[in-house]
């Protein structure tokens, strides 16, 4: 494994040499964590009474910016980049299988991930307490297990497809959650029995009219004709007005991993079309 800076950001390429959790040494940093009233900026806790390799052990895991998974690497075990909060973006090469239990959890900067396409397991919590607004899950994607992708405050876009079997609460907490006919408890989870109707209501959402942006917004290969017919509807406006689930089609297109197809291209070739120059 090496560090480098990529686009201005501390990267790690991951190449599964070296095990990056361990338990005993980030067990200390969290017992000293308590001891402090749950203190934990950046520079706070470098005063703590934790062992000099506890303290190398952490300080190493929050420089972390962006993670590159390497080719070659087909799971990222459990705990991996547990609690590792300034973590922006993670790139994963196509031969990753398996994302295990926790392995990004409270992440709290993540806002980016790609996923690889040959992707089949995601594990409990692998994504619990993160900053992600969209997520693309790819066809291969056999397995989810219970809330994998809750806590993302932000997630406006969720991508699953109809064959992924999903754990409970799998969205809990999301924005897009807020946008679903299910009511909440007062504690703020959904009863029990609701969960297999919110996956299935997660899966389907983009068969409701309401969610039409959401739907073009969730295609791997959005067709522009779809795009085309959204605006025909709305207007140019549409890129620019935020839909129900708060996302607009620009701010999709530039964060899609899977579409080469940019807005400034879609408006260009529409408009020509209007005017009778493209088919």
């Amino acid at each position: 494994m090496r560090v480098a800076t990529v686009d201005g950001l501390v990267t790690l390429f991951y190449d599964r040499s070296k095990e990056l959790f361990n338990q005993e040494l980030s067990r200390e940093w969290w017992n000293a964590y308590c001891d402090n009233d749950g203190n934990s900026n950046d520079d706070d806790w470098k005063e703590w009474d934790i062992s000099d390799e506890c303290r190398e052990y952490w300080r190493q895991r929050i420089s972390w910016q962006q993670i590159i998974v390497t080719d070659g690497v087909t799971e990222i075990p459990d705990s991996t980049f547990y609690n590792c909060w300034n973590i922006q973006r993670v790139i994963f090469a196509d031969t990753v299988v398996r994302i295990e239990y926790q392995a990004f959890s409270d992440c709290r900067s993540l806002v980016y991930i790609k996923l690889s396409i040959n992707l089949e397991y995601i594990g409990m919590w692998a994504f619990f307490l993160c900053n992600l607004s969209s997520v693309f899950i790819p066809s291969s994607c056999r397995v989810i297990r219970n809330d994998a992708f809750a806590s993302n405050e932000n997630l406006s876009i969720f991508s699953v497809p109809q064959h992924t079997e999903l754990g409970r609460d799998m969205i809990q907490f999301a924005a897009l959650a807020k946008s679903s006919p299910f009511q909440l408890r007062r504690d703020g989870w959904y009863e029990r029995e609701v969960n297999d109707d919110m996956n299935t209501w997660i899966k389907n959402m983009n068969h409701d009219e309401v969610f039409s942006l959401h739907r073009a917004c969730a295609s791997f290969q959005p067709l522009k004709q779809v795009l085309y017919n959204i605006i025909q509807e709305k207007g140019l406006k549409a890129f620019k007005v935020k839909n129900d689930v708060g996302i607009t089609p620009s701010q999709y297109l530039k964060e899609n991993p899977y579409t080469e197809l940019t807005e400034k291209e879609i408006i260009h070739d529409y408009l020509m079309k209007l005017m009778g120059e493209v088919e």
